[in-house]
């Protein structure tokens, strides 16, 4: 008590407590460190006095006598042989496609399928329970988990983009040429900026397409009044993809785990997104649904086929010299 009675007022406080439990390696909440002072102190004056501390010792060291007792009459019984019973299933995910269940538990002689298994286990005593399930976490962690892929690990890359100075006509040869159906809009330091899909486009050709026809009826109007046409018809028709890209467009970062990159995609509801460095926002490449897909192995065999994002420069050149030709064939016939 004196030991612990820092300022010697002869009584504890609650700071001098607290200093005690802690250089005695015991750290509690306050909600339980206000229990054990309002245990202790049975006045309630804010402090505890040399008779209350020594009656709580006391009751303390009857406890543990107790405790020791109780432990010994225990002990003397005879140990119970008991069984447990342990349920295996896996929930989905990629870092834990390698988990199998099956062979896992054939140690106990139970079984299953991989995903999903069970096994009944003598135990000579209960006490051994914990340390089986311990024994199968440890064996499920090392054979069966996988490290997590990052972005990085499986995104298109390199990357097609397109510029926030292209017209109408000019994003959407990009789409037919490369058949693709989104592309990352960047400027002269290939930062992301926006983004552009099949959506965009198809709404930006109707406004383009009104505008010609008004601009027509313009030209036909002033030809019967024999009139001049307006200053303003000498104005491109065609407007910047700056103008109506998407310009808040969600952001994937290299190191992104896989799972955290589809937790985006769901909430949001978007199919692709583009991935950035790090630090900056960088264009490196693109991921998409079918990408996680892949990862998730739906369907094993389908391999990259992506002319737009994933094929080289030259396994691109038959296609694109075939589109040259027809284009041409098709100017020659206009």
């Amino acid at each position: 008590f004196a030991f612990h009675d820092t300022d010697r007022s002869g009584f504890l406080e609650r700071d001098e407590i607290a200093v005690a439990l802690r250089s005695s390696g015991f750290y509690i909440s306050q909600d339980n460190f206000d229990t054990v002072i309002d245990s202790i102190d049975e006045n309630g004056d804010g402090h505890i006095s040399f008779e209350e501390f020594v009656r709580f010792y006391t009751e303390m060291e009857e406890q543990n006598k107790w405790d020791k007792i109780k432990a010994d009459i225990e002990g003397s019984f005879t140990k119970t042989p008991s069984t447990m019973t342990i349920i295996g299933r896996v929930k989905a995910g990629v870092n834990v496609r390698n988990v199998n269940l099956n062979k896992l538990f054939q140690k106990f002689n139970g079984g299953g399928h991989p995903k999903a298994a069970s096994a009944t286990v003598k135990l000579e005593d209960e006490s051994e329970a914990a340390t089986v399930l311990n024994e199968l976490v440890e064996e499920l962690i090392e054979t069966g988990l996988t490290e997590q892929l990052t972005v990085g690990d499986f995104m298109q890359s390199p990357v097609l983009s397109a510029k926030p100075t292209m017209t109408e006509k000019q994003v959407e040869d990009l789409f037919i040429r490369y058949d693709v159906r989104a592309l990352p809009v960047v400027d002269d330091d290939n930062k992301v900026i926006g983004l552009v899909s099949y959506k965009e486009v198809a709404a930006a050709k109707m406004r383009l397409a009104n505008k010609q026809e008004k601009r027509l009826r313009q030209m036909e109007k002033a030809a019967k009044q024999g009139k001049p046409l307006p200053p303003e018809s000498d104005r491109p028709l065609e407007s910047a993809l700056k103008g109506w890209m998407k310009q808040h467009v969600q952001l994937a970062t290299a190191s992104m785990t896989m799972s955290e990159v589809e937790n985006i995609l769901l909430e949001t509801d978007v199919g692709c997104m583009p991935v950035v460095t790090d630090d900056t926002k960088e264009l490196i490449g693109m991921v998409t649904r079918t990408d996680l897909l892949r990862q998730h192995r739906y369907y094993n065999s389908l391999h990259y086929h992506n002319k737009g994002f994933s094929d080289s420069i030259a396994a691109r050149k038959p296609i694109i010299e075939l589109r040259k030709k027809l284009k041409k064939f098709d100017i020659e016939n206009e």
